[in-house]
């Protein structure tokens, strides 16, 4: 019987509504006593002094299973259910509507009776005396015509101090009524970098010293940001640097305002080395260098030069197999003999091959991604198909592929919003389910024989459910409204909707990806995280190599490409200057860039002139293997996961990993990698010495070949003074083997720079 009594009263039904009438007579009592406050909205009054006093965050009633009995949805993302576990899950327990004061609810919040959370509103604080005014009002649900929020803004929306300073910020929401409302008091702030500029729980914004960041308010489902740049005082004076393109005009322009100095051009011996690797992953030959520095100028900056080296180099088929290297880890190319993800490998092959012969043809990127989202039929006779079939343990789930497509050509995590509304971003739980349903109709199903798979689409497949209420999400664009696929494939509709020129997330996604490659950091950092509180550090640059990539280039990379390696902003030194040693997002100077695993396997070889056997591949170089070298029984998977090698196993660039390690040194100190490649007879050291019994001449070769120049007179003089001068083949091969051994452990030879 008093199981039957719980569950009764458990449940929303007449009773939980006869305590809420009840209650509702007694606020009307209330108010003719002289109530508070005229009427309190649950949603955009109540949930949001939840939010404020972090009650409905993740690490406290938000949390999935919630805490201590009691589950509120992660940021108020579902305002309905919270008022049902509020008000009706137990009627009488959290919400005293005859002794209002004495509501759980209260008595939690003002410490009075234990709380993990302590105390979170003192009685007298605007927030406490909201949800007290609420339930004396009966704790009335809404109204289904409450004014909802339609947007937030904050201003001013970029600030400038010199030196230091602070300004009051505004926040304010506007309503689907015409509504304005000052929420100050109610949002939530947070900073990029707090020791740059601050903001406080009164949107007070603070400039702490020289730099720029952001500063965010979050209200509701909207999080909008503004940026805080803070100058130092004194004097200065911008260097007489000539702007080369667009790219420098930009850059520059912003190295001004923040007065950051750049640093000065690269050498020509430099540079050779720099673009060689960027481009095509390959260290420069001896021959190419001679030819490089023998022209007009020698190791001067002349421009010509680079040009015609640039456009040489964006030529060569290296480079698009660098590319199609890096893409066969974002789009997670590999075969099923691995555990997890992957494909026959028949397919695998067929996808890689496909992918490389479309990157090294220049075919625009537009062009790629619109066959890999509608790949239809057998991944054996369509290669593009086989997006839908490298997926995590093979499984084809629709919200999966959305997530995936997202991340890849949009630049976006979406996956967040699976479950709730992004914290800090505008993606709600309807923007995800409502991409997922065009993706609810790919279908599989086996070819003619085991291995291969058909991909197709059911034209009648059912959209994506919302998990909330299970109503269906019709399909809709990130950002945009919704799709009309009526007897339509849904993933040619979302396909042309991603790859249009207009479409400024998978332009500045692509122009993104390309600049983090030649920089070693995105303009917007990671390269996959595009979000509101995560913002490019020069929005005008990204913008504007995003619309020429798009309306000017039509998606030919290797013409940005170009664009980029012809700037004065990439061809800038490493060394510092004093105004610049701190800036890590602005490219005043060069970054200091470990080489991915397979270019250093590949320029360690190449280096001593040594071609190592890999098993199961036709590959002669690390780059072209069309899986990748760390996983299977490929040749010396452990370099190639020791220094950081992408899985495949999810489509995030934080699977490459590029910081060095003690594993990574002691194996080029030990390993068999750096061992093989100098001990190998015939390779180039051995050539070397059969040209000159010199052994000076020889030392220099080796700079030349493994760092791409000379050695300095006191690095020579330290090197031969080694040189155990010998007659005896042997040792003088052991000595300058050492020599070698050394060049290569160097951190000239291990980074780009």
């Amino acid at each position: 019987m008093m199981t039957t009594i719980k569950t009764i009263i458990r449940r929303p039904g007449p009773i939980a509504a006869l305590f809420v009438a009840l209650g509702m007579c007694w606020s009307a009592v209330a108010a003719d006593m002289g109530g508070r406050r005229g009427p309190i909205s649950f949603k955009n009054d109540v949930v949001p002094v939840f939010m404020r006093g972090g009650c409905n965050g993740g690490a406290c009633h938000g949390a999935g299973t919630g805490k201590d009995g009691f589950r509120l949805s992660l940021f108020g993302y579902d305002p309905e259910g919270d008022y049902y576990r509020i008000v009706e899950e137990y009627v009488g327990r959290r919400i005293n509507l005859a002794v209002p004061e004495k509501s759980l609810l209260l008595e939690k919040a003002a410490g009075r009776v234990p709380h993990t959370g302590g105390e979170i509103f003192k009685p007298d604080s605007d927030y406490y005396q909201t949800l007290l005014a609420w339930i004396e009002q009966g704790a009335p649900q809404d109204p289904p015509d409450t004014p909802e929020p339609l947007r937030l803004e904050l201003t001013p929306e970029k600030l400038t101090f010199t030196g230091s300073g602070e300004q009051q910020a505004e926040v304010i929401a506007h309503y689907s009524d015409g509504s304005r409302r000052n929420v100050a008091d109610l949002a939530v702030y947070l900073a990029s970098n707090d020791a740059v500029a601050s903001i406080d729980d009164t949107a007070l914004i603070r400039g702490n010293k020289p730099g720029a960041a952001h500063v965010f308010a979050r209200f509701n489902r909207f999080t909008v940001g503004a940026e805080v740049v803070v100058i130092p005082s004194g004097e200065f004076s911008f260097p007489d640097i000539e702007p080369q393109n667009y790219i420098d005009e930009l850059v520059f322009e912003r190295l001004k305002e923040l007065r950051i100095e750049p640093s000065d051009l690269c050498s020509d011996e430099e540079f050779l080395r720099r673009v060689t690797l960027d481009i095509t992953g390959r260290l420069p030959t001896p021959d190419e260098r001679q030819r490089f520095l023998g022209q007009s100028g020698g190791n001067a900056v002349r421009p010509h030069k680079r040009r015609a080296l640039v456009e040489d180099l964006l030529l060569r088929e290296s480079c698009g197999e660098l590319w199609a290297a890096k893409w066969g880890e974002w789009l997670r190319i590999r075969t099923n003999t691995n555990p997890g993800n992957g494909t026959a490998r028949k397919a695998g092959w067929n996808y890689a091959v496909w992918l490389r012969e479309q990157l090294v043809a220049g075919v625009p990127w537009d062009v790629i991604a619109h066959s890999l989202l509608t790949g239809t039929g057998s991944n054996f006779r369509n290669p593009a198909s086989n997006f839908y079939t490298m997926l995590p343990q093979g499984k084809l789930e629709p919200k999966k592929l959305g997530e995936d497509a997202a991340q890849v050509f949009l630049g976006l995590r979406t996956q967040c919003a699976q479950c709730h509304n992004h914290p800090f971003d505008r993606w709600t739980m309807d923007d995800y389910y409502s991409f997922t349903s065009f993706f609810t109709g790919v279908r599989r199903k086996h070819g003619t024989e085991a291995r291969e798979y058909y991909t197709y689409v059911d034209l009648e497949a059912e959209p994506a459910k919302h998990p909330v209420d299970d109503r269906p999400m019709p399909a809709a664009f990130l950002g945009g409204g919704v799709a009309d696929v009526v007897e339509q494939d849904p993933r040619r509709v979302v396909a042309d909707w991603m790859v249009d020129p207009a479409n400024e997330l998978f332009r500045r996604n692509l122009a993104n990806r390309i600049w983090d490659h030649f920089f070693g950091r995105g303009i917007i950092e990671p390269v996959d995280d595009v979000r509101i509180s995560n913002p490019a550090s020069n929005e005008a640059l990204l913008a504007e190599l995003g619309r020429r990539l798009a309306e000017d280039q039509q998606f030919d990379a290797r013409k940005l490409m170009h664009d980029i390696c012809l700037s004065a902003t990439y061809q800038l030194s490493m060394a510092t200057t004093p105004s610049n040693v701190a800036d890590e997002s602005q490219f005043s100077h060069a970054r200091l860039r470990r080489l991915r695993a397979d270019v250093l396997f590949d320029c360690i070889n190449q280096a001593l002139d040594y071609t190592p056997k890999m098993r199961r591949t036709t590959a002669d170089r690390a780059v072209a293997m069309f899986e990748g070298g760390g996983y299977g029984d490929d040749y010396n998977s452990y370099f190639f996961s020791t220094f950081g090698q992408a899985k495949r196993e999810s489509v995030c660039v934080c699977e490459t990993v590029l910081s060095p390690t003690i594993s990574q040194t002691l194996h080029m100190v030990v390993g068999d990698t750096v061992t093989k490649a100098i001990s190998q007879r015939g390779n180039a050291l051995d050539q070397m010495m059969d040209r000159s019994r010199n052994a000076e001449e020889v030392i220099q070769g080796l700079f030349v070949r493994i760092l791409g120049r000379q050695p300095t007179r006191e690095e020579s003089a330290a090197v031969l003074a080694a040189d155990p001068k010998s007659p005896d083949r042997k040792v003088e091969r052991q000595y300058l083997g050492n020599v070698a051994w050394a060049l290569l452990n160097s951190d000239e030879f291990l980074f780009n720079h």
